[in-house]
């Protein structure tokens, strides 16, 4: 079922004739398991490659780019979604490693809409409405409570979310793979030197010497 928000693009001309156009042009067909669906064009959906969002959605480059999208039935389409019978199993990932080792990037271009991410940084902002790396100390007792109660719901797969990632630094053998074991996930390591890290630390301003020490501190403890 389209997001509310999204009901005004799919409603629209622009959109009802580009997706009967790549139906002519591709044929009457799902791209993926290849039925015929000659006298049913109606479960013939048009599906963004590069997902929609409230954000690309008024952007003609990716929502009324026909190569991003592909002609798919309502059945592959919503096995691709998880939903009405094919949900699958929730993928968990823990990406893990030095502080500034780039796990919030790498995390930003594996996931997809829908995913449920664990990130301190993202916690103490959402918490305190402070910016980005401003962590009040008097809040951490709240954010740590809140990170565990969603690594529990990670845990026990609470929820409709798809894949989740819990972010962190991890340093410590014992308690990563343990995480790993609690919540059914797979580690992802983000290798970096202390060089690499110590220079993205020194991009966060007023914060750059804070960061020095939580690298410092990590590759002393550290266990591979």
């Amino acid at each position: 079922m389209a997001a509310s928000w999204s009901i005004p693009f799919y409603n629209s001309k622009d959109w009802k004739e580009l997706r009967m156009m790549l139906i002519i042009q591709r044929g009457a067909k799902c791209e993926r398991c290849h039925k015929d669906f000659l006298f049913d064009t109606s479960r013939l959906i048009g599906h963004h490659k590069k997902e929609l969002t409230p954000d690309t959605i008024c952007d003609p480059t990716i929502a009324l780019n026909p190569d991003n999208i592909e002609i798919i039935c309502d059945d592959c389409h919503n096995k691709e979604h998880k939903r009405f019978g094919y949900r699958g199993q929730h993928h968990v990932y823990i990406v893990y490693g030095p502080p500034c080792s780039g796990k919030s990037t790498f995390v930003h271009q594996m996931m997809h809409r829908g995913d449920l991410i664990v990130n301190m940084d993202l916690l103490y902002r959402a918490v305190s409405g402070c910016g980005l790396y401003d962590k009040p100390d008097n809040l951490k007792r709240n954010i740590f409570r809140v990170q565990d109660i969603l690594i529990d719901q990670i845990r026990t797969r609470y929820g409709q979310w798809n894949d989740a990632y819990i972010e962190g630094g991890y340093p410590i053998k014992t308690i990563r793979e343990g995480l790993a074991q609690r919540v059914r996930g797979e580690l992802v390591y983000c290798e970096a030197t202390k060089e690499e890290c110590l220079q993205g630390a020194a991009k966060r301003g007023v914060f750059a010497k804070e960061w020095e020490g939580y690298i410092q501190k990590w590759f002393t403890a550290y266990q591979p």
